[in-house]
């Protein structure tokens, strides 16, 4: 029984032990989660192979799944020629072509809603329920016209039916057609003025199942985000007015201001970027409109740039930094502006001298445009450089203890 007892105890000191370090990784991890990313493959590799990541001075080794955990992307640096921008400040707006309003199209009450501001809603998605008398009463007319038009057609087929036995005669068939064809008529105008209303096609063909007549269901035209919403429930909504209004944002527009004296080398179709005030993360688009006439004040005239949002970043009155690609000047080693990071007073970029080794090179560069920054020293020609994931390989580096100071 001691024996049980003392094993019993050792094995719950056993257990105790682990504990600090256990706490010591946790924070370790939490702390440095990207720097631990490399680290765990990286450990594998040194059992595997006796050597460690950062063998030389500056060069980080990664395996391919390091890489690809990383979404490290290389890019072979090439002479191009140097983009001659045009740089203005602008304001983000709405794409107005890409603006839809939702209204109604006969006097009525707002019955429910069913979305609110800032919904993001699909297509055919109801948003609104309303309820009139006058689509009640033209939903009544419709159901007679229907009814009457039934009732005609079984005339018609049965007046026809003893034409052939030659028990009518022929213009007394003709009568039965005649006046079946007036009363399709008036079925059809009764349907086209339902859906003058609103009411879809499905909607009008569903009438004879419903109970409750003179409802009118609004529904998103687009896909989108509801960015106008002035209405309450109850409220009379007379025929025109807009209750709500759809954005769809995957693209935006950006006003910008140009002098008159560089109108000239501006064209729409353009290449364009903005960046936002604060920010250096560039959204890519091109030139859509061009202002025909100045602004007597200021002497500049509206150029309108659409620009890519897919995420969503850019939102309307936000104040951007708009640059438009009115030329191309000189050659140079062009990179974009992400590959370039900074470590204390050093600019530097990793060059991959061969797969899965990044070397770490300090460089000289020129003044950045539309995203893209001129190598002056440090990349030759035809060397590949990463040029997305740049800060993950910096930091890798930083975790080895390397300092800007050693190279």
């Amino acid at each position: 029984m001691k024996t049980l007892l003392t094993n019993n105890n050792t094995n719950k000191a056993t257990r105790r032990v682990p504990q600090a370090p256990r706490l010591r990784v946790t924070a370790s991890i939490s702390i440095f989660t990207l720097a631990m990313i490399f680290s765990q493959p990286l450990m594998a590799e040194e059992q595997g192979h006796g050597k460690q990541g950062h063998e030389e001075p500056g060069v980080v080794k990664l395996s391919p799944g390091q890489i690809r955990q990383a979404g490290l992307q290389t890019e072979t640096v090439k002479f191009q020629p140097k983009p001659d921008t045009i740089r203005a400040p602008g304001t983000v707006a709405f794409n107005a072509y890409r603006l839809s309003d939702v209204t109604t199209l006969v006097d009525s009450v707002v019955h429910a809603r069913h979305v609110r501001l800032g919904d993001h809603v699909k297509r055919g998605q109801k948003l609104v329920t309303l309820i009139s008398t006058a689509l009640a009463q033209a939903e009544a007319d419709f159901l007679r016209a229907e009814a009457e038009h039934r009732r005609s057609k079984q005339e018609w087929k049965r007046v026809e039916g003893l034409a052939v036995q030659k028990i009518v005669s022929q213009a007394r068939l003709q009568q039965a057609e005649s006046s079946h064809q007036a009363v399709h008529a008036s079925l059809a105008a009764n349907r086209a003025s339902l859906a003058s209303y609103g009411l879809r096609s499905g909607d009008i063909d569903e009438l004879m199942k419903q109970s409750d007549y003179g409802q009118l269901v609004l529904r998103a035209p687009s896909a989108g985000m509801i960015v106008a919403d002035d209405f309450r429930t109850g409220q009379h909504i007379a025929a025109g007015t807009r209750l709500l209004q759809i954005a769809d944002e995957k693209t935006v527009w950006v006003e910008a201001r140009i002098p008159a004296m560089q109108l000239a080398g501006i064209k729409v179709g353009q290449s364009a970027s903005i960046t936002p005030k604060g920010s250096n993360q560039h959204y890519a688009g091109k030139v859509i409109n061009i202002h025909p006439q100045l602004d007597s004040a200021t002497r500049t005239a509206g150029v309108r740039l659409e620009i890519g949002n897919s995420q969503r970043a850019l939102q309307p009155g936000m104040f951007v930094e708009a640059e438009i690609m009115a030329g191309s000047g000189e050659k140079a080693l062009l990179l974009p502006q992400q590959a370039i990071q900074r470590q204390g007073t050093e600019l530097i970029v990793f060059v991959e001298e061969e797969p899965g080794h990044f070397e770490r090179r300090e460089v000289r560069i020129g003044g950045a445009s539309m995203g893209l920054v001129p190598l002056i020293s440090g990349v030759k020609e035809g060397e590949r450089v990463v040029v997305k994931g740049a800060f993950a390989l910096a930091s890798e580096l930083a975790k080895s203890g390397f300092e800007a100071h050693n190279h």
